[in-house]
């Protein structure tokens, strides 16, 4: 959805989301994918350390 596209969408959706997830797993950093989604690179870190499920 976001796409470089500057805006003042306040909440991440579900296909940025899959992004971020898509992105970790190929090693991306949060400021890479910021830069990407258009937002500060805390909201990213922010929202990985909220939902963040790990396997055991």
């Amino acid at each position: 959805m976001s796409n470089l596209i500057p805006g003042n969408h306040k909440h991440l959706t579900l296909e940025d989301r899959q992004f971020i997830e898509q992105s970790l797993n190929s090693q991306l950093s949060f400021r890479e994918i910021a830069k990407y989604l258009c937002k500060d690179p805390s909201t990213i870190s922010k929202e990985v350390l909220r939902h963040r499920i790990v396997n055991t």
